[in-house]
C-alpha cells in the first residue's frame, strides 16, 4: 500500500502520541535477528506462559497471559491467547492464525486475529521447546520508526531466575533494549479459572 504524505504523517503522529507504556516505539529499521536454527514446529505446539513481555496495548491490564498453539488441517497454527483483565476478574481470550510464509525458514511465523488486520510477525529466536522460548515481532514505517514487541515465554507460569537473566543477557548482547521488558502477572491464575468454572455450572 503505497503512503500519501498525509498518511505518513498521520502515521507517525499516532505512533509516536501513543500513551506512554502503551507501545515500545524507536526510530529507525527493525532489527534483522537471527531466528531459531532448525525450528520444530511440531515441538513448538502446546501452551506457553508469558513471563515478560515489551509493554503492548492490547495486553494492558491483563494477567496470567498465555497462548496455545494447535497445528490445523491447513497446515496453519490456530494460535488461542488468554488471560484475565486484573480490575474484573473475566476470562478474555482471542483465536487467531498463524504460518510460515517461507518454508526454508518456519521460524518466521505471520499471525493475524482478524480477517482485515495485516499479518504481524512473529519470530522465534530462540527456544528449548521444553522450558522457554523468545519472541519478537516488529513493524517499521519507511524505516523512520519502528514499533517493537517481545515476549519471554515459558512452559510453566514461573521461568528460573537464573535461566530468565540468561535470555535477558542474550538479547542484550543482540542489541534488543531489555529495559523495556516488564513481568506479567503468573499468580492466583488457578484460582480464577476455577472461580470461572463454579460461576459458569453452578
Amino acid at each position: 500500500m503505497a503512503f500519501t504524505g498525509f498518511t505518513y504523517v498521520f502515521l507517525l503522529m499516532t505512533i509516536m502520541g501513543s500513551p506512554v507504556g502503551a507501545q515500545v516505539v524507536n526510530w529507525g529499521r527493525c532489527f534483522d535477528f537471527a531466528v531459531q536454527r532448525n525450528f520444530n514446529t511440531t515441538a513448538y505446539l502446546g501452551i506457553w506462559y508469558e513471563i515478560e513481555k515489551f509493554p503492548a496495548s492490547f495486553e494492558r491490564g491483563q494477567k496470567c497471559i498465555q497462548a496455545t498453539y494447535e497445528l490445523k488441517d491447513t497446515g496453519h497454527i490456530q494460535v488461542t491467547n488468554e488471560g484475565i483483565n486484573i480490575e474484573t476478574g473475566e476470562a478474555t481470550s482471542i483465536v487467531g492464525d498463524a504460518y510460515a510464509p517461507d518454508p526454508n525458514e518456519p521460524a518466521k511465523l505471520k499471525v493475524k486475529f482478524f480477517w482485515w488486520q495485516p499479518a504481524g510477525d512473529y519470530w522465534v529466536l530462540h527456544t528449548n521447546y521444553d522450558t522457554y522460548s523468545i519472541v519478537y515481532s516488529c513493524q517499521d514505517f519507511l524505516g523512520i520508526v519502528r514499533v517493537e514487541f517481545a515476549w519471554i515465554l515459558s512452559r510453566a507460569r514461573t521461568l528460573d531466575d537464573r535461566i530468565l537473566a540468561k535470555l535477558l543477557s542474550d538479547l542484550q548482547s543482540m542489541g534488543l533494549d531489555i529495559g523495556y521488558f516488564q513481568p506479567t502477572d503468573q499468580t492466583g491464575c488457578d484460582e480464577e479459572k476455577e472461580k470461572e468454572h463454579y460461576l459458569i455450572f453452578s
